[in-house]
């Protein structure tokens, strides 16, 4: 399976996640999401916000 073909499937679950939890649960989630960048700056340094989107884009637009 395709990295790209992974990535659509977990996109989709994570869809399909979201619309069964409770506010607070997405709220815990961005938090842990925020501990896990913050953590990975600390380490390795700031990301571009460029480079990143540019990575992301062709993931993205299939939706």
């Amino acid at each position: 399976m395709s990295d790209l073909s992974t990535l659509k499937q977990y996109y989709k679950l994570a869809d399909q996640l979201i619309e069964k939890v409770s506010k607070e649960d997405i709220a815990e989630c961005a938090r842990l999401l925020a501990m896990n960048v913050a953590h990975y700056q600390s380490k390795y340094g700031e990301l571009p916000l460029d480079e990143t989107l540019a990575n992301w884009s062709p993931f993205l637009k299939f939706r």
